[in-house]
């Protein structure tokens, strides 16, 4: 019994040792670097007689890698940049974690899991990316930007697929409260002159805060754009069936986007969106559009923006027309 004891001791003694060897060298390794930031300062004049400084939009992130084939990214931020879909409970916090991933490169693709933006047409890129605000699409929470699940991505010879199963209810939360998933899935091709074709889809379903049924969802996502010296052109549609015991749905979201260089740090940047709550009926629909342009730095860290916006209402036309002006400062790591 005791040379059974001893025995077992010895093997766990070594085996202590090979993982506290391991985890040394894994520390060792470890590298945490910045890679991230983010700085939106916005400011609206807007009719009647309405006015003011807009919060400020931030977001400042890391990145760890231990080891070749896997890496962590985080980052924290202004909760605004979650863009929560309108069925989840609205978050009552100001500052969030925006990104929280952790990705395991494979020879067959990227397996990631934790807190991403979705994967859903050209509008789900970066802040930094943006030629204009987040469209009606987000604004009005018709589906979550940044969401909590697991995925996958592969992109070989410019043909790419994503795939991604969440919660649906948003980024920034701790478990899923009305215990439902969506399934999103996007697929495309980009090709020359920074070129992007493809389509997005998703399913899912969702309990509705203060709501006691169950809602089912699925949508559809067309989208092409390109960007060759400055010109650029972004077309996106999207639509959304909903069925629940109270009504079915039909909404449709699109917007087209121009920007044209006239200078070497100026270009001209046009949009109009449009979104209709329920094809099924007569409702408000909404359109908006933008014109006006940016100045940016030689290294684009730097630009700052000026729009007219035009809003308008198909039932009840409101007096809201504004003027925006953005500064936006994004010091990535370069």
């Amino acid at each position: 019994m005791i040379k059974v004891f001893q025995k077992s001791v010895s093997v766990l003694f070594v085996f202590c040792l090979f993982f506290s060897t391991q985890l040394i060298q894994a520390a060792e390794a470890l590298k945490v670097e910045f890679d991230d930031m983010f700085f939106q300062s916005q400011v609206h004049v807007q009719e009647p007689s309405l006015g003011g400084i807009d919060p400020l939009l931030w977001r400042v992130g890391f990145t760890s890698r231990f080891v070749q084939w896997a890496h962590i990214k985080a980052s924290v931020g202004a909760s605004q940049l979650l863009y929560r879909p309108y069925w989840a409970a609205p978050n009552a916090e100001s500052v969030s974690m925006t990104d929280v991933t952790g990705t395991i490169h494979t020879y067959f693709g990227d397996i990631y899991a934790g807190q991403f933006r979705i994967p859903w047409g050209l509008q789900s890129q970066d802040e930094t990316e943006l030629w204009l605000p987040r469209t009606l699409l987000y604004e009005r929470g018709f589906f979550p930007l940044r969401d909590t699940g697991v995925g996958f991505h592969v992109d070989l010879d410019g043909h790419y697929m994503d795939l991604a199963v969440h919660n649906g209810e948003g980024a920034n939360l701790t478990s899923n409260q009305d215990n439902r998933v969506f399934v999103t899935g996007q697929w495309g091709l980009k090709g020359p002159a920074h070129s992007n074709l493809g389509l997005s889809a998703t399913s899912g379903r969702f309990i509705a805060i203060g709501t006691p049924y169950e809602t089912r969802i699925r949508g559809l996502n067309a989208f092409f754009g390109f960007n060759i010296f400055g010109l650029g052109l972004q077309l996106e549609g999207s639509i959304f069936q909903t069925f629940s015991q109270i009504e079915n749905t039909d909404s449709l979201i699109w917007h087209a986007d121009l920007e044209h260089p006239i200078f070497e740090n100026i270009n001209l940047i046009g949009r109009y969106e449009q979104l209709n709550p329920n094809t099924k009926v007569v409702s408000n629909v909404m359109g908006r559009g933008y014109l006006g342009g940016e100045y940016h730095s030689k290294d684009n860290v730097s630009r700052l923006f000026l729009f007219f916006v035009k809003n308008n209402e198909s039932i009840r036309e409101n007096p809201n027309d504004m003027f925006l002006l953005i500064w936006r400062l994004a010091p990535a790591a370069q």
